[in-house]
């Protein structure tokens, strides 16, 4: 993958990151822990703050964190209270870790282009962004928007790591060769896949590329449809649907 890659500060990243888990933790309250996640998660409301919880602690040991030393062991049926808890205490704890590390302090990850603290604050971030519009949204809240900066770094994560490395990883292809042109605010994206894999490059024009078909607008909503959240309808979309549906495909079973 070539390009320049989007990014977002880190001490910006820090702060967001704990606007997001408050956020969260308010909307729990009053909800009902079996209200079903709408979009692509399958999950209930419980459901998705226990796997943000298991996301949390996976993070921690991957820093090598103390806190993931000593795991928490929820019961079989836990309570909304018991797993919102234990997301709370552990989102405090990767906080605290993240803010007591420099960016480019150096830790295992699971993506070969960055070994380093600030690609496990860049993916807690996204992460539970994309669960907290989750939680709100079963809650019946509605939903905070998402800053089109955060949104954009998101279209960016998502395009690179999951789509441009996770579907190698888990020996995934496209059907047939197709290119899509992603676009938002002033930033653009060739994505290409075929059977033998998928790439994603930065453009600084992505017509003059002539792909299949392109798919972009508004940052939050493009961000939130590659996860899954919201139909096509809206986002902008031309050319080849066939095109933006395999890309729209493959990045669900990338995300699953």
């Amino acid at each position: 993958m070539n390009g320049t890659e989007v990014g977002l500060d880190y001490e910006r990243m820090l702060d967001l990151l704990g606007i997001e888990a408050q956020l969260l933790t308010a909307a729990t309250h009053d909800a009902h822990a079996d209200a079903p996640v709408l979009g692509a998660s399958g999950r209930t409301l419980g459901q998705t703050i226990r796997h943000l919880g298991d996301l949390c602690e996976d993070t921690l040991s991957w820093l090598g964190a103390t806190a993931a030393e000593h795991r928490w062991d929820l019961p079989d049926q836990p309570s909304l209270r018991e797993v919102t808890s234990r997301f709370a205490v552990r989102l405090a704890d990767l906080l605290a870790e993240f803010g007591a590390r420099p960016p480019h302090d150096r830790c295992p990850t699971w993506w070969p282009e960055q070994h380093t603290v600030r690609f496990w604050l860049r993916r807690m971030l996204h992460a539970t962004t994309v669960h907290r519009v989750d939680v709100q949204g079963a809650a019946g809240v509605l939903p905070t928007p998402i800053e089109p900066e955060v949104a954009t770094d998101g279209v960016d994560e998502v395009l690179r790591l999951w789509f441009g490395y996770r579907l190698h990883a888990l020996g995934i292809t496209a059907t047939r060769p197709s290119s899509v042109g992603v676009y938002v605010a002033d930033q653009n994206w060739l994505v290409t896949a075929d059977q033998n894999g998928t790439a994603v490059v930065s453009s600084a024009d992505v017509a003059s590329t002539t792909p299949d078909a392109v798919v972009g607008g508004d940052a939050p909503a493009v961000y939130l449809w590659m996860w899954g959240r919201l139909p096509d309808r809206a986002v902008e979309t031309s050319g080849d649907l066939d095109a933006i549906a395999q890309l729209w495909g493959l990045l669900q079973l990338a995300t699953r």
